[in-house]
């Protein structure tokens, strides 16, 4: 999530400035923190300025106080490369444990059934 200026189309980095422009931040300069979602989806900007006494005043705003938007990022295509990355990968782990659970198989196999084999197909010699 990216905190964005209608204004000049750039990005507010943490830390920066925020200048209100309406409703209770109007004129007061705040400290931008962070962006916070809340539980109905909506997101918001924490900010904070010097208080007095009190330390630091901590409050949470509509971007739209300070005039800017938030856009949020579309990472789906990481998203879906790196669960195909991991199908394959055990999808590939679990083919070479098949091929190597064969491998004593055939040898027992090999042993153990060779006579019955030969003699079934007629190889025998007798």
């Amino acid at each position: 999530m990216k905190l964005i200026s209608c204004a000049t189309g750039r990005e507010v980095e943490t830390g920066r400035r925020l200048y209100g422009q309406s409703g209770d931040a109007a004129g007061l300069a705040w400290k931008f923190e962070r962006i916070i979602e809340r539980r109905s989806g909506v997101h918001h900007v924490h900010v904070s300025r010097p208080g007095g006494k009190l330390g630091r005043i901590h409050r949470e705003f509509h971007p739209s106080v300070f005039g800017c938007e938030i856009t949020v990022e579309i990472t789906w295509r990481r998203t879906v490369r790196h669960t195909a990355v991991r199908a394959w990968a055990k999808a590939d782990d679990y083919l070479w444990a098949g091929v190597f659970a064969l491998v004593p198989l055939a040898f027992f196999e090999h042993f153990h059934w060779a006579e019955a084999i030969v003699s079934a197909l007629g190889m025998d010699g007798h």
